[in-house]
């Protein structure tokens, strides 16, 4: 397969920094930023529907030292009910937390439940007893009542892993199941690419990941930004049967459009499939307190 890109529509958010993440249900989409102090939720033309509050903070931006910096969400289905998970990237203590914000049938924020944090210290333990020495988790996915997570390397430390585990593994910390499995990319890059997120397509059985370059040398510190790139795995069921998952393909964005220049894409989700087509969303950080929308479609070729 090679797939084209195509960009239909982008917006500048100049009031939302520092976008992670997003998701798509129920016709609507779901923005974190990691410093950002409210989830953004639009319609999928990119109008506001509504907003909420998670942290209390005087300035737009969150300092860096005191963010639970949230890098990472998914819908999941938590005792019959569907929720939106976000997930601090535990890079330190503080940020080994997640917050279950709970949403109707309709998809809207459920005002009438609370919003849940979690300490995921324990899990986190087992991921670096598992052989993940610096964890940086910087994506999510639920996948047939399993959570995939991805664990962003670094210059110093040029691993990316898939962490497969239970819908709701904080419960049940110890004993959740617990897979790691190293990523293979395709081809010979210059620079490190480091994961930024990834998407289950139930439809294809397939899994789409953003990788960013960015010049850092720990999970911590922002650096200069460089490309951002789109990758596929099929067949993703079978294949994470085994040790290490390569991926079938890799795009650079700024290849496709140069709208994609010097933006660091750290969110991918799907409104829609159509044959080989798939309508995608994404979002950028730019590291200035913004972030941007994109609208592509994908298209696999024969």
């Amino acid at each position: 397969m090679s797939p084209t890109v195509q960009l239909l529509q982008f917006l500048l958010l100049a009031n939302f920094p520092s976008g992670s993440s997003i998701d798509y249900y129920e016709n609507k989409l779901y923005l974190l930023g990691d410093d950002a102090r409210v989830i953004l939720i639009l319609d999928p033309h990119y109008n506001v529907v509504d907003s909420m509050r998670l942290f209390d903070y005087p300035e737009k931006r969150i300092s860096k030292s005191q963010k639970v910096d949230l890098e990472s969400s998914a819908i999941v289905t938590i005792a019959g009910n569907k929720h939106l998970l976000a997930l601090g990237s535990a890079s330190t203590n503080d940020r080994k937390k997640n917050l279950l914000v709970p949403l109707t049938g309709d998809g809207a924020i459920d005002y009438s439940k609370p919003v849940v944090s979690n300490s995921i210290t324990t899990f986190v333990d087992r991921l670096t007893a598992r052989g993940v020495k610096i964890v940086n988790i910087e994506g999510a996915s639920a996948m047939h009542h399993n959570l995939i997570l991805a664990n962003r390397g670094n210059r110093n430390y040029p691993n990316n892993h898939l962490i497969i585990t239970e819908e709701d593994f904080w419960n049940r910390q110890k004993e959740a199941a617990l897979r790691v499995i190293p990523i293979e990319l395709v081809g010979t890059q210059s620079e490190f690419l480091g994961i930024s997120e990834l998407c289950y397509v139930e439809s294809k059985d397939m899994f789409l990941f953003t990788f960013t370059t960015e010049l850092t040398s720990n999970a911590y510190d922002d650096g200069r930004i460089g490309n951002s790139y789109i990758g596929w795995v099929t067949k993703v069921t079978t294949k994470l049967k085994q040790r290490k998952l390569r991926l079938d393909g890799l795009i650079n964005l700024s290849d496709a459009n140069l709208e994609f220049k010097n933006q660091k894409i750290e969110g991918i989700c799907v409104e829609h499939v159509n044959n080989n087509e798939l309508l995608l969303h994404l979002i950028s950080d730019n590291d200035n307190g913004e972030s941007k929308l994109f609208k592509t479609l994908l298209k696999f070729n024969p």
